[in-house]
Formats: structure tokens, C-alpha cells, sequence
């Protein structure tokens, strides 16, 4: 009988354990949580490959092509291709996080910058420009993603934040 009252005792307080590891039962309170996004170009050259058939750039605003002959003028085979992105792109939080996205922008003279919550709603719209920090502060009150967008090198340019309910 001890041995019975011990053995659901122990798996009673495991339980306790487990659930409350878990957040069951509890109220979880948002946190301040910041993150730090690089607005970034990438680029990359070469002369050892024939360029691309399609031009890059008439698929997306977000990516660039410098054509043979245009790149390097000393190099008639030398091609460059270059293409837009926040980094890191995905980001996950907790609803009712107060998320601060800390944004230094690398690369790109302007970036038409906007955020749309999970609902759709647009959470705010700013402008930002090369050499400068941003920061851009809201709260998750919805779960599901919310998308950070470019409209100037959309549709590659984006980043979501998963917020977890």
C-alpha cells in the first residue's frame, strides 16, 4: 500500500512538473524581445560561366544583373548578380511579446518598408535608407505571421515573424 501511495505520489508531482514546464495552467506575460536585421544586398561575379538566358532583374525588383561587358569593362566575360534580403529572415515570438526589430540597413539607397500582421492589417510603414538604424517597435497581439515587406525589392525582400499563441 506504501509502495502505491509513493508511486502516485511521484507520478502526481511529475505531472505537476511536466505540465508546468509546459506553461499549462499559467498565465505566460509578454516579454520586451529585440531582434537585429541586417538590410542587406549579396552579390556575386564571375567570368567563368556563361550569364543567365533571362535577365535576372525582369523577374524580381530584388534581384540585380550586370551583364557582360557592362560589370567589367576590362573583362568582356565578367557578369555580376545581385539580390536584396533582411537577415534574418525568420523570426519567432510569443503573443504578447513587445517586439523591437532593431533594423541597420547595409546595402539599398531606400527601402519602402511596411509590416502586415496575421490579420492582414498593416502594422506600420516606414521609409529607411543606407548607413542608418531603425527601430521599429509593436506589440504581437495576434498569432501567425507577420510580415515584414519591400516594396522596392519585393517580392524577395521580406521576413516573417512566426508569433506562437
Amino acid at each position: 500500500m506504501i509502495r502505491k501511495i509513493v508511486a502516485l505520489s511521484t507520478l502526481l508531482i511529475l505531472s505537476s512538473l511536466v505540465l508546468s514546464a509546459c506553461g499549462a495552467g499559467v498565465g505566460l506575460e509578454g516579454s520586451d524581445v529585440t531582434f537585429d536585421v541586417s538590410v542587406i544586398e549579396i552579390k556575386g561575379s564571375t567570368d567563368g560561366i556563361d550569364a543567365p538566358d533571362v535577365d535576372p532583374a525582369s523577374l524580381s525588383a530584388g534581384y540585380g544583373f550586370k551583364e557582360p561587358g557592362v560589370y567589367d569593362g576590362d573583362n568582356p566575360d565578367k557578369w555580376q548578380v545581385a539580390t536584396y534580403l533582411f537577415s534574418p529572415s525568420a523570426l519567432t515570438a510569443v503573443k504578447g511579446d513587445n517586439i523591437t526589430l532593431r533594423m541597420f540597413v547595409i546595402n539599398g539607397d531606400t527601402h519602402v518598408t511596411w509590416l502586415e500582421a496575421p490579420d492582414g492589417s498593416v502594422v506600420e510603414e516606414w521609409t529607411m535608407n543606407r548607413g542608418r538604424e531603425y527601430n521599429i517597435s509593436f506589440t504581437a497581439d495576434q498569432a501567425g505571421y507577420y510580415t515584414m515587406h519591400c516594396n522596392n525589392h519585393a517580392p524577395t525582400m521580406s521576413a516573417n515573424i512566426l508569433v506562437l499563441p
